[in-house]
């Protein structure tokens, strides 16, 4: 079931390439990253330019190394969803009509319509009696509520979801608390939920951002 659900939100991203997490886009996390790359990508272009100014052999290779390990990234996560779509095995446990709802759901929320996508995984949570399938309907409207700006009712859905017994987008969930409580100007709570998701996923893809987050409030 847990593969399912993962399987078909994996295919409902397909159109974004796969080059980073469609959940958690760094740049919304972590809006200084952003900047800090445009600053980066502005002192390329200038060194770049007709200024006749060259560009160092040191820079070359860190722009070289830095190509390459999001190139491998690419390329395993690529292989990845390949191995989970033809692992995938047929399910009838799951009714059709709420297979069909999540898919629908996912597929408005890669549109950029989180209030429609809301919408349909509501109705998802009202009708399954799946519990995989009902918290990861609850993990995307947690979801939808971050990305509307609405970090309150984010926070409530998603300490809802990691209150569970249950490994389904646990990773996530914790990751998107910390950063809805920072939005919030809540730091302690911020701090807490960095420290737990630190402590659960200590070598994870969001590791090194999170002890990041924590150094700037000691």
């Amino acid at each position: 079931m847990k593969l399912l659900c993962f399987v078909c939100s994996l295919t409902c991203f397909a159109t974004l390439a796969f080059s980073q997490d469609p959940m958690l886009d760094m740049d919304m996390l972590f809006p200084e990253r952003a900047s800090m790359r445009d600053s980066v990508m502005a002192y390329q272009q200038i060194s770049e330019s007709d200024t006749g100014e060259s560009v160092s052999l040191e820079t070359l290779l860190k722009r070289i190394k830095h190509l390459e390990q999001e190139v491998q990234q690419l390329k395993e996560t690529l292989k990845e969803n390949q191995q989970m779509t033809e692992k995938m095995p047929d399910d009838p446990g799951i009714p059709l009509i709420e297979q069909q709802l999540y898919a629908r759901a996912l597929r408005h929320f890669t549109a950029g319509d989180y209030g429609k996508a809301a919408e349909l995984l509501r109705q998802v949570r009202d009708n399954t009696q799946e519990k995989e399938l009902n918290l990861s309907a609850l993990y995307w409207l947690g979801e939808c509520a971050f990305r509307q700006d609405n970090y309150n009712e984010a926070v409530v859905l998603l300490q809802e979801l990691i209150s569970e017994e249950s490994e389904v987008f646990r990773e996530n969930a914790l990751i998107l608390l910390a950063v809805s409580f920072r939005n919030l100007g809540k730091q302690t709570e911020s701090n807490h939920y960095f420290q737990v998701y630190l402590q659960a996923y200590p070598e994870s893809r969001y590791s090194a951002l999170a002890r990041k987050e924590l150094q700037k409030s000691q």
